[in-house]
């Protein structure tokens, strides 16, 4: 007698004949929660979403007779399409359009997105379906350079309707974009990309651009050397090299000045010294942009194609985590990122030569194994990076100063990332010497030229340590209370705890709290005030069901 499972077994056949990866759980899912029990299979869109329940049963039994449970669980997951099979007999169904009918077979993922994208449109304007279908396509474009291919991989329209769409046209349409420089495209689009929320969607922190350009000049990266960011978001970093790079192949006359949103002047070049095989590298092969998240990354592509690198790679991916690739074969001549503050992983990169450990961590990890001997790394940090004791966090300090040249440590004011997260962070720069480090400058930035508040505001009537950073950080100038030169063997010494309190650099900051008494009777007083308060709610309950 047949049962389910050797229905399942036909089913799964089917599947992968229709191109699904049923051992990928971001395709295909089984025994899926669902209200009232669980799905035999949920097929998902290549973000993950649900577009199909499939509902198996054995042989023996019309599947066209489970329409109604399959279709329940369809509403509790939000799939917008139900599938009754038996493993010989199939039925697809648009449960808000008629009946099911009998297939003959499975549809693709490609064939069931291209439906739901119709079906979700199709109250809207037929031109915005047209327009839907093609989008993900043009990611497999001979003729796009890579950054144009990444904007579109996996590729959606999100706006609800075609008269909304034809609205955003209408407005878009006057503006001359081809007429604008490429800066204030840039600009533009940074700032949709700050306001918009994409970012805080995903949980990252957008970097702010005054850091990055400082954290770039003390990197200073060449022409003709390789830039990766290994955690690139909207990618902030490896646009101010870009920019860095041609203002040191600009001539004098040449070079203009320009405000920046943050009150700081920017000086910009065109890159006019840079010969044609130099200007080729630098479009083609001198920036290399990763993340895990595609719409992050499709925000870094069109920063590249704006900004006018756009066929230099752009891929998503796990830097840190997961099976290696052809990436972890490659080392860069710099390194710039922000990697995520938060979270850790068990499941590091072989290569890394670190089991597990908080996600920043092993990202430093990343940089010690990707770092070609002589190329220089700048990156940002939370705290824990300074005073973290855990196996990972002195493994790879203990690489970082006996195998590298860390040559800065940044500490950077709290309210740094406001209004994102309060934490207070800093930033390391460090070369692939291939010598112990002996000696790192430490700074305490006290005040970026902002208020440092969530509510951002930047002006003259605020702290700016950031010039006299960039300008003491050549020869490691050091002052009092503000600037130190410590041999790495006091570091070492000291466990590898990096704050400048632990080092006896500055006094630890001392809080001052009440004695044991007077926290005691302060719960009391507290716990009898909250009794009084019960007392009288309860008197007054009572009182109103004696009415």
């Amino acid at each position: 007698m047949s049962t389910e499972a050797d229905a399942r077994i036909l089913i799964d056949r089917l599947l992968e004949q229709a191109g699904w990866c049923i051992t990928n759980k971001a395709q295909v899912s089984t025994e899926e929660a669902a209200a009232d029990g669980r799905a035999d299979y949920l097929l998902k869109d290549t973000r993950s979403r649900p577009l199909a329940v499939l509902e198996a049963k054995r042989f023996a039994v019309d599947p066209y007779a489970a329409k109604e449970q399959a279709k329940a669980y369809a509403l509790s997951l939000k799939a917008p399409f139900v599938i009754l099979s038996n493993g010989q007999e199939h039925y697809f169904w648009d449960y808000t359009d008629g009946d099911a009918r009998p297939v003959m077979g499975f549809l693709s993922q490609a064939d069931l997105e291209r439906r739901a994208n119709i079906k979700v449109h199709r109250k809207g304007d037929i031109r915005q379906s047209l327009l839907l279908q093609p989008l993900p396509q043009l990611s497999r474009h001979p003729e796009l350079s890579q950054g144009a291919r990444a904007i579109f991989r996996n590729a959606a329209i999100v706006i609800p309707n075609g008269a909304t769409l034809r609205r955003a046209v209408d407005i878009i349409a006057p503006i001359s974009f081809l007429g604008m420089d490429a800066d204030v495209k840039g600009d533009l689009f940074e700032y949709l990309a700050s306001e918009l929320g994409g970012q805080k969607k995903a949980a990252q922190f957008r970097t702010p651009r005054h850091l990055i350009r400082v954290i770039t000049q003390m990197v200073d990266p060449q022409i003709g050397g390789a830039v990766c960011d290994p955690a690139c978001g909207s990618g902030g970093f490896l646009i101010a090299a870009y920019e860095h790079i041609l203002l040191a192949n600009t001539s004098p006359e040449f070079i203009h000045e320009k405000v920046s949103p943050d009150g700081t002047v920017r000086r910009i070049g065109i890159g006019d010294k840079l010969s044609r095989a130099q200007w080729d590298f630098l479009q083609t092969g001198a920036f290399y942009g990763f993340d895990g998240d595609q719409d992050i990354l499709r925000m870094a592509a069109m920063n590249a194609m704006l900004h006018g690198f756009d066929r230099c790679p752009m891929v998503q991916r796990d830097s840190i985590c997961g099976g290696e690739d052809k990436w972890d074969e490659i080392q860069f001549d710099y390194i710039l990122e922000n990697p995520p503050f938060s979270g850790s992983r068990g499941d590091a990169k072989r290569s890394l030569r670190v089991e597990k450990g908080d996600k920043y961590v092993l990202f430093l990890a990343h940089a010690l194994r990707s770092l070609r001997p002589g190329g220089t790394a700048g990156i940002i940090f939370p705290n824990g990076i300074l005073f973290g004791d855990t196996g990972s966090h002195i493994t790879v300090k203990e690489r970082l100063l006996r195998e590298f040249d860390l040559q800065a440590v940044v500490i950077l004011p709290k309210g740094m990332f406001e209004p994102y997260t309060p934490n207070p962070t800093c930033f390391f720069i460090f070369r692939n010497s291939g010598r112990p480090t002996e000696n790192v400058w430490f700074f305490k930035v006290d005040g970026d030229g902002s208020s440092l508040s969530k509510a951002r505001k930047f002006g003259s009537q605020y702290r700016n340590d950031f010039p006299d950073l960039l300008a003491m950080w050549p020869e490691r100038k050091t002052e009092e209370g503000r600037a130190w030169l410590v041999p790495a063997q006091r570091v070492i010494d000291n466990g590898y705890n990096m704050t400048l309190s632990g080092l006896g650099l500055i006094e630890a900051e001392t809080v001052e709290h009440a004695e044991p008494e007077e926290i005691l009777a302060s719960v009391a007083a507290k716990e009898e005030r909250i009794l009084g308060l019960i007392a009288e709610m309860q008197e007054l309950l009572a009182g109103g069901n004696g009415e």
